[in-house]
């Protein structure tokens, strides 16, 4: 009995202490600084000082615009990586390491017109704000009246499972005639152009703890730096689409940027057909300059994408890839399929993602003490995010 009353004291003296301690960091704490962020995490969030500098993300995007810049990213995966068991850009060598960099570089800067583009150009490229700074948006064609918006699941609700942010018609503004409130659409914005109603409640369930809800702001991810870069995250390390695995395990186990690009946009690019050849051309120019920039020894494989190495080679010849000429003879074979099954085998994402659950429900009404941890751990974890 005496030995459990200690125990019992104990715990709550812990919990205690990591509550107020928590309480004070998200209440107070000023935000700690890069160069103190990078003294206190592992060798795996060094890239920014390594690998990635400020003068190839300005030579990758020279006319980048807000919410991208060099320090956001930085900053962005080093706070990433401190709190998630899925981490990005942190292979074991610096050959990993770049191979996934210059794959999402490829693929952001294409998906954000090299950094230019915060909102989806046919949604929001004309737009206007108030005066207290809410944006309003003129979709292409829209001429008043209410809105439809394109990327509203409603079979995707608070209520179903799989989930999705609330969304219905969008009425047209009365304060701004002739546009629609911002907050009230969910088409693509930041790196990777996030959209979907589905996929901006996936984002709001990991930044749930900081006490903010995308799904009722999802403009947010338009004009915060962090949220921004956080949504590009955590679909690379999540999103599985059609292919079952994620983009961060299609470099590291199957060694391919074709298998990301079917994560990303399967369906339109993949297979690689006639119809979006300028898409799917750009898209290999920016990874092929990403590549060049970080100085990786080959590009990944194509494969995992049907017919996207005969659209590279179509590219390089008709002179639409110019960054693409020079890796030409250099692009790698894709892992073997015991390779990929042995990386798949203990690259999974793990069953408790603190900032990234899938649908935001415990996948189990048993076991209620490790649930109850579970969400303690990921609360505490998620609140520190942003100090």
């Amino acid at each position: 009995m005496k030995t459990y009353s200690i125990i019992l004291l104990l715990l709550i003296i812990i919990c205690s202490g990591i509550h107020c301690k928590t309480v004070r960091a998200a209440s107070s704490s000023p935000r700690r600084t890069q160069a103190q962020d990078s003294a206190q995490t592992n060798v795996k969030d060094s890239i920014c000082t390594t690998l990635f500098t400020q003068s190839i993300f300005d030579t990758l995007a020279p006319r980048a615009v807000a919410p991208y810049s060099y320090t956001g990213f930085c900053n962005a995966v080093i706070n990433w990586n401190r709190i998630n068991p899925i981490p990005i850009f942190s292979g074991d060598t610096d050959t990993e390491k770049k191979n996934e960099l210059a794959a999402f570089l490829g693929h952001v800067l294409h998906e954000s017109h090299d950094f230019q583009a915060a909102r989806e150009y046919s949604q929001c490229k004309t737009f206007t704000t108030d005066s207290v700074g809410k944006v309003y948006c003129k979709p292409v064609g829209y001429v008043g009246g209410t809105y439809t918006d394109p990327y509203c699941s409603l079979q995707h609700t608070p209520t179903t499972h799989p989930d999705g942010c609330a969304c219905a018609p969008v009425p047209e503004s009365t304060s701004m005639p002739g546009y629609v409130e911002a907050d009230q659409l969910f088409f693509g914005r930041g790196p990777l152009q996030t959209s979907w109603n589905y996929n901006y409640k996936k984002l709001s369930d990991a930044l749930r703890a900081e006490g903010v809800d995308i799904c009722a702001a999802p403009d947010l991810v338009a004009t915060n730096e962090e949220y921004a870069w956080i949504s590009a995250f955590l679909f690379w390390t999540t999103s599985t689409g059609a292919v079952g695995t994620t983009c961060g395990q299609a470099v590291k186990c199957e060694g391919s940027f074709g298998s990301t690009l079917n994560v990303i946009n399967g369906g339109l690019e993949c297979p690689a057909i006639s119809g979006h050849e300028s898409t799917i051309w750009e898209r290999l120019n920016d990874y092929c300059a990403a590549a060049s920039a970080l100085g990786v020894e080959e590009l990944l494989s194509l494969d995992g994408c049907d017919g996207l190495k005969y659209k590279f080679d179509q590219c390089v010849g008709s002179g639409w890839c110019p960054a693409c000429a020079v890796w030409e003879d250099k692009i790698g074979a894709p892992s073997t399929k015991e390779a990929q099954e042995e990386c798949l085998s203990v690259s999974a994402p793990k069953q408790a993602a603190p900032s990234a659950p899938k649908h935001g429900r415990p996948s189990s009404s048993s076991n209620s003490a490790q649930i109850v941890m579970t969400a303690l751990t990921s609360s505490l974890l998620l609140l520190s995010y942003l100090m």
